[in-house]
């Protein structure tokens, strides 16, 4: 008998020469100081939006004033990477740091914006392409001095969930803030291993 096989059979935080596709840690906070290598300061909180939220590049230039509720400090993110009946149309709220999203406000005027928007016709809080993000997080990544498979936008997305997992986030509220339809997917997260199981060896070695 065939076997149906899984959208997400297969998947990953590994490539196929066993280089890691995620940032640890350390790698997360040489990305942060490595922010002001940006000097537009409406372009650096478009790196900053995919560390703190891990969405992808088109979720983040999707956005405007009215997806970002300043005071509950979350971020409304729509999922465009949903299918059929649910394409385009579901929503996740996630949580970002209350200074990330009051550097919004003050970058962007975000509370200003809102009280102008008349229903849809907020605008993009960036106006340019995928290209351009992608290359701002690449410039970041260079002056951090990240390399590999790892430094990228995607490589920002899995160290959010992996850093969730190690921090015990439940994987259903995981699964939420990442957009993922199914829990099978998140789990990659709970299941990584590598650098950051060097605390947990550390203590059970006793140095």
């Amino acid at each position: 008998m065939s076997q149906t096989s899984s959208p997400f059979q297969g998947m990953s935080l590994y490539s196929q020469l066993g280089e890691r596709k995620y940032l640890t840690s350390s790698e997360r906070k040489k990305f942060l100081a490595a922010l002001c290598v940006i000097k537009n300061p409406a372009e650096r909180t478009f790196c900053e939006m995919i560390h703190w939220t891990g969405c992808r590049p088109s979720e983040a230039l999707a956005l405007t004033a009215i997806n970002i509720d300043l005071d509950e400090s979350m971020v409304i993110i729509r999922s465009l990477k949903k299918r059929g009946r649910l394409k385009g149309k579901h929503f996740r709220p996630v949580p970002v740091p209350s200074e990330f999203a009051r550097r919004l406000d003050t970058v962007h005027g975000i509370r200003d914006a809102q009280a102008s928007a008349r229903g849809g016709d907020a605008l993009p809080l960036w106006p340019f392409g995928r290209t351009k993000g992608w290359r701002l997080v690449r410039s970041v990544m260079d002056a951090a001095g990240l390399s590999g498979v790892k430094s990228n936008a995607r490589g920002l997305r899995h160290a959010l969930g992996v850093h969730a997992a190690v921090m015990h986030v439940p994987e259903t509220r995981l699964q939420t803030w990442l957009g993922h339809a199914s829990l099978e997917t998140t789990s990659i997260y709970v299941a990584a291993s590598g650098p950051e199981d060097r605390a947990i060896a550390a203590r059970m070695w006793g140095v």
